[in-house]
């Protein structure tokens, strides 16, 4: 015989809303609504100082950035597209022409959608197509006026500080909204830059040792002027292979280039790698002696036609372990080489890892790294976000699929048992705006 306790339409009613209030539907919101909450550090964009943009005439055309990459991967040619794009005079009918078909091929990549949702936010344009290209591009170019950067970045994506890597002009861009890092690949003499030592750092090269000098005078100076850390995109242009090198093996290539400076663009790299070697170490060593993060670009290219293995990350790894002082910021997720990644970051005391960029390559590997990542790193060896992009709508179109796949990941892991909530949402804290915050050494209110 079964007992029936009387129940009050109030207890009834709260049960109910305690029961509503566990459910995964509820859990979501909550996550996600804490996520919304949290002002990030971007710690990896390429937007040029705001005075450049709104000196250039743009549109759709010029707003396009990893979107057309894309198109490149699908045919669309290169060379053609990046002039006439930027050819201001060119009838704006004659470059959707050229671009509609690779644009519709597209439509399915992440590249395109988030774009695509960003210029929906930003200009009220519910997709790109025949009928609205023309539109848009005139709601792009009339929004270029001074202050849309903080439009964009503050009052919409929430983004309280970004770091920039855009050379020199880092010192351009406004403070209450950026930082910078500096490039000093330069120094590896992949081209003849020789010149361009001389004139930024103010050293006479004509030695060996004042080559040496220079890049111990462009990290003082750098620091002086308010950089924040260090900037390599090496991948591109080899493996991320680095042997240990002796001074005097590396004089010896740097000799001969300096006599013949006009062979320096088209000798192999292989034949310069003593050198390159040699001075990427220089350039750790030193970001350990000023304190100073080392990016380091890992995993996907931007463009095409590029051999992806050669930027796999795990060939950084006896490199890492030989510079243990040097804090190593490891980029992209290594994309496609996550597993690696991870594996080194729990490892490797030094290495930290920026999922910047990765949303937008693919969100399901985002998912499936940050997912792998709280079950095996500290927590304050993430950094969940950099747009990496040139364009600021591209930045808030990222930032919101950030928020909502970290959103996601979280919750599924509160879901499954994993954690609370509250520890949930104090390790999105941590990944999208305090180790950031640590790792680049910034100064917020």
């Amino acid at each position: 015989m079964s007992l029936r306790i009387p129940v009050s339409p109030a207890l009834f009613l709260f049960l109910l809303f305690l029961s509503c209030g566990n459910s995964e539907d509820a859990i979501r919101r909550r996550i996600s609504a804490a996520v919304d909450e949290i002002r990030i550090v971007d710690t990896h964009e390429h937007l040029s100082p705001e005075k450049l943009r709104t000196e250039q005439v743009l549109s759709l055309f010029t707003s396009l950035h990893y979107a057309v990459s894309d198109m490149w991967a699908d045919g669309l040619d290169r060379q053609l597209s990046e002039s006439l794009f930027e050819d201001t005079s060119a009838a704006p009918a004659r470059k959707w022409q050229l671009m509609a078909p690779f644009w519709e091929n597209t439509r399915n990549t992440t590249y395109h959608r988030v774009l695509v949702e960003a210029f929906r936010d930003l200009y009220g344009v519910r997709d790109v197509d025949e009928d609205t290209y023309e539109e848009l591009s005139r709601r792009i170019q009339e929004a270029n006026q001074p202050g849309w950067y903080r439009t964009v970045l503050k009052e919409k994506a929430g983004i309280d500080m970004a770091v920039c890597d855009v050379g020199l002009r880092g010192r351009e861009l406004d403070p209450e909204i950026f930082r910078a890092v500096l490039r000093l690949d330069d120094f590896l003499l992949f081209w003849d830059s020789f010149a361009v030592v001389e004139k930024n750092w103010g050293v006479k090269i004509g030695s060996f040792a004042d080559w040496e000098r220079a890049l111990e005078v462009a990290f003082d100076k750098l620091v002086e002027m308010g950089f924040v850390g260090i900037k390599s995109g090496v991948a591109y242009d080899r493996a991320l292979e680095f042997s240990e090198v002796s001074r005097e093996e590396a004089e010896k290539v740097f000799d001969r280039l300096r006599e013949n400076p006009q062979t320096v663009n088209d000798l192999p790299w292989e034949q310069k790698k003593p050198l390159q070697d040699y001075m990427f170490g220089r350039i750790a060593d030193l970001c350990a002696s000023h304190d100073l993060p080392f990016q380091i670009h890992t995993g996907f290219f931007y463009d095409t036609w590029r051999p992806i293995a050669q930027a796999d990350p795990a060939l950084l790894a006896p490199f890492i372990i030989r510079h243990k002082d040097t804090r190593f910021v490891l980029m992209h997720c290594g994309y496609p080489y996550g597993g690696e990644l991870i594996a080194m970051a729990k490892n490797l005391p030094n290495v930290t890892v920026d999922m910047c960029w990765i949303y937008i390559i693919s969100p399901r590997f985002a998912s499936d790294f940050l997912d792998q990542a709280i079950e095996t790193l500290p927590s304050d060896k993430v950094l969940a976000f950099g747009g990496d992009y040139v364009i600021v709508e591209g930045s808030y179109g990222h930032s919101r699929l950030c928020r909502r796949t970290v959103s996601q990941v979280l919750a599924d892991k509160v879901i499954a048992g994993y954690w609370s909530e509250e520890e949930a949402v104090e390790y999105a804290k941590k990944i999208l705006r305090e180790n950031p915050v640590k790792v680049f050494g910034l100064k917020l209110e």
